[in-house]
């Protein structure tokens, strides 16, 4: 006698839910959570209640906690990912970072909690025992786009073959940390575009019109050297 019976769902699966929708709930609230408490505290119990499912549910879905966080390490180096491809696209050191740091805005603006989960899985490396010794791949992104906008910027001559070229690509790593948090965590991420057009000037024209600054390196003064007045 044939059977009419149809094959199960997988454990915990929601009736009648979209999977997609449902992932993708499950994924924001674990960014979310891990934002707020880190790694180590965002339980799946805690990423379950946040999402509004029960861990059956969760666990349909994924079946660790660090199933999850890979998953959202994934994302924010497809989204970093897809910027680079249009800062590239430009044909100058300027445009390129201009590009790069617009695209990235319209790329999380929502609620800004992308750039949020990119700083805070860089300090996850370094306070939680069990991610110590690696890189995530956003923050490797970056840095290899930096590296290649100066090298690219050096050919062109734009920027002089003899500089610094490491300090150049790390002042530049610098800034996306410092402005990624700053967007994140202190003011927000409206005031980022202003940032970023004072960062423009600085470029292209010098904060300092001045050239009499010139003979006071930024080491020798930070160091405790007399500044141009003598003082």
């Amino acid at each position: 006698m044939g059977s009419d019976l149809q094959p199960g769902r997988g454990r915990g699966r929601p009736v009648g839910s979209d999977s997609a929708e449902t992932r993708a709930t499950i994924l924001r609230a674990a960014r979310e959570v891990i934002i707020e408490r880190g790694y180590e505290a965002a339980t799946f119990q805690a990423i379950a209640q946040r999402a509004g499912f029960s861990r059956p549910t969760m666990h349909y879905y994924f079946n660790t906690k660090e199933q999850v966080y890979e998953c959202l390490l994934q994302e924010a180096y497809s989204m970093v990912s897809d910027c680079i491809a249009i800062a590239q696209r430009e044909n100058t050191m300027l445009k390129q970072l201009s590009a790069f740091v617009t695209a990235a805005q319209r790329s999380d603006l929502k609620d800004g909690s992308t750039m949020r989960f990119i700083i805070t899985s860089r300090m996850e490396l370094h306070r939680n025992p069990g991610l110590r010794g690696g890189n995530t791949p956003a923050t490797r992104a970056v840095a290899e786009f930096y590296a290649w906008m100066v090298d690219d910027a050096i050919r062109r001559g734009e920027i002089s073959a003899d500089i610094e070229r490491d300090a150049v690509v790390n002042m530049l790593f610098a800034m996306f940390w410092g402005m990624g948090f700053f967007a994140g965590f202190v003011h927000g991420r409206d005031d980022v575009m202003a940032v970023a057009k004072q960062l423009h000037k600085l470029f292209t024209h010098g904060l300092l019109e001045s050239t009499q600054y010139d003979r006071y390196p930024l080491g020798a003064v930070a160091g405790g050297a007399s500044g141009p007045d003598g003082m």
